[in-house]
């Protein structure tokens, strides 16, 4: 499995115009292939039993909402075939112009995972 993940710092007063754009986004690259494409909501940015919370490594301020973004594939390459599909949609591109507006590109936490190929 490969799977894409995104972290992104909302301002509160963007929550639903956010999650409107992800959710379109979401149909179209599930349309184009992917096998999951899902938004969360954070719910405890602190640390536990000893772990280090997300609230030590980023920087969220006190009217802003974190988000993880999660794309599901089955290997690499089906990320990439699904990209190349969705790179000719133009409603990606208004979505992604929409975005810019609401979200500081330079603070999105953006990985990618793999599972180890079984032999």
């Amino acid at each position: 499995m490969y799977t894409v993940i995104k972290i992104y710092r909302v301002n509160k007063i963007n929550k639903q115009q956010f999650l409107d754009i992800n959710e379109r986004a979401s149909e179209i690259y599930l349309a184009n292939g992917a096998l999951e494409d899902t938004t969360y909501l954070a719910d405890n940015l602190n640390g536990q039993q000893g772990y280090m919370g997300l609230l030590d490594i980023i920087n969220v301020a006190d009217d802003e909402l974190v988000f993880f973004g999660q794309s599901v594939y089955r290997n690499k390459s089906h990320f990439e075939d699904v990209r190349n599909h969705v790179n000719d949609e133009k409603e990606l591109d208004q979505l992604y112009d929409e975005l810019t507006k609401i979200v500081d590109f330079s603070r999105i936490v953006n990985a990618s995972f793999t599972t180890e190929d079984k032999k």
